[in-house]
């Protein structure tokens, strides 16, 4: 299959201006070394939904993406995308919860480890978390299952009693259950000692594995219920910031991470710390009210210092935290959830949706879906990304799109008001319920300091995976061949 050459669409102000388009109309150019838009090949073992679900990781020099089909019923496969632009199109490594005789419930949102101990407690230089089951090799323990690359070996992550419980129920009964995983690995900032933290759908349990560790992690007590549980049938949402330990002139910091457990449902975001001392991680408050509250999360550095900034979408707003400020909040025994109560500056910014002449339907566009932070032009800070899978894009129904903000202040080219839409991201030959933007991950290109980041984006309606190279603020030192 040929790579597809299609267009991003640029706004060069405010939400709602008119678009100009920035290269013209490149459904004819077919070409995969000039397309400055590049589809992957869906591998044929994937049964459905190629671009549900993205995570992305780095092997030496090379950007590794993991893209997940419908998850329950499909499974995952590995593309290596370089350090460039010229990446691979066809996946490989199919053998994430495909085609093994052990079962294997694929998730939603899997997530990469560095440093992993795999089952020689040798470290692995990658590894994917990407579903629960029982992996090859593991004299069938059952548990959260890794699958490492180069060496494709799998091993199992222990499991709190209740979620092993049920994972046991779905294998001996062959009932599919939803695990999801969040790790600090990823963009700019991937960390070489990743957390991970992991919850299930179907039961109480949130816990956390801390940096290097299989066992024994430590089980979060949700401090709205007097038994610590958390809401069962509840759909969590997980993130990891971190938020100390990077500052090359606080070498003896410790590395401290946010853990962020939200639930929409309830209209909550949780937040505990990891100290990095050791010790149980400690609750730090809850950030929520609004409808929706939680329903997407994501981490990355919007401005150059040393934390990260914490990413909430709601039913129809994003926000940015401060990572930093959030950090400092003193633990606290309070299950009430607010933002009236933090402390200034904590609230770096929100944005809502943003539509144009070519890109329309806010109201019912999915804004907020998914979410993620990435150096997009590879200046040292990272723009938002947001996608909204149900926008309509050129009349056609639920094409969807991805929306891009620079929310940092006092640079060259960007508007007034930090906060407005900077760019849209979509597929200009998009047919009906393609549903670009259900997923969205950021993979590093290059090593050295003007790297930069390169969006991915699923279409699972239409089996699509984009990636998108050419940003209309992409200097001209990083434009390749694709962005002349």
């Amino acid at each position: 299959m040929r790579a597809r050459a299609l267009m991003w669409l640029v706004m060069s102000a405010v939400a709602g201006a008119n678009l100009g388009c920035s290269w013209g109309r490149y459904d004819d150019v077919t070409d995969p070394d000039t397309a400055p838009i590049v589809l992957l090949n869906a591998p044929k073992e994937l049964s459905g939904g190629f671009g549900t679900s993205l995570a992305t990781g780095h092997l030496d020099d090379d950007a590794i993406l993991l893209v997940g089909g419908s998850p329950l019923v499909s499974g995952g496969a590995m593309f290596i995308l370089g350090n460039s632009d010229s990446p691979g199109l066809e996946s490989r490594d199919t053998g994430h919860c495909l085609g093994g005789t052990n079962p294997c419930y694929f998730s939603a949102s899997p997530a990469a480890l560095t440093g992993a101990k795999g089952p020689s407690k040798t470290l692995e230089p990658l590894c994917f978390v990407d579903g629960a089951g029982s992996a090859g090799g593991t004299e069938g323990k059952q548990g959260l299952i890794a699958r490492c690359t180069p060496s494709n070996v799998e091993y199992t992550l222990p499991i709190p009693t209740g979620a092993g419980k049920l994972l046991s129920f779905s294998i001996d009964n062959g009932q599919p259950t939803q695990f999801r995983f969040a790790s600090d690995h990823f963009g700019v900032d991937r960390a070489d000692e990743p957390g991970l933290l992991a919850t299930a759908d179907e039961e109480t349990d949130v816990w956390y594995y801390p940096p290097r560790t299989r066992e024994p992690f430590a089980e979060l007590s949700n401090p709205a219920d007097s038994k610590g549980r958390w809401t069962k049938d509840a759909i969590r949402t997980l993130a990891i910031a971190r938020v100390g330990g990077d500052d090359p002139e606080k070498p003896d910091e410790p590395e401290k991470k946010l853990l962020a457990i939200g639930t929409a449902s309830e209209r909550s975001v949780r937040l505990f710390l990891d100290a990095g001392d050791g010790a149980a991680p400690s609750y730090l408050g809850c950030l929520g009210g609004t409808p929706g509250f939680g329903r997407a999360l994501a981490a990355g550095r919007v401005d150059k210092d040393f934390f990260q900034e914490l990413v909430i979408s709601d039913d129809h707003l994003v926000y940015v935290f401060d990572g930093e400020q959030l950090a400092k909040l003193a633990p606290t025994d309070s299950p009430d959830c607010s933002l009236g109560a933090l402390p200034e500056g904590t609230l770096v910014a929100s944005f809502t949706c943003g539509s144009t002449k070519n890109i329309s339907g806010c109201e019912s566009s999915g804004f907020g879906k998914s979410l993620g932070v990435g150096d997009l032009d590879g200046d040292g800070d990272g723009e938002v990304v947001v996608g909204a899978p149900s926008m309509t894009v050129r009349h056609t129904s639920n094409a969807g799109a991805v929306l891009i903000y620079d929310v940092e202040t006092g640079k060259p080219g960007v508007p007034a008001n930090p906060y407005d839409l900077a760019d849209i991201a979509f597929i200009s030959s998009a047919d009906e319920d393609d549903q670009l933007g259900a997923s969205v991950a950021l993979a590093r290109l290059g090593t050295d300091k003007r790297g930069r980041d390169l969006l991915v984006a699923g279409a699972p309606g239409g089996g699509k995976t984009a990636l998108f190279y050419c940003p209309s603020f992409l200097p001209a030192e990083l434009k390749g061949s694709r962005c002349q």
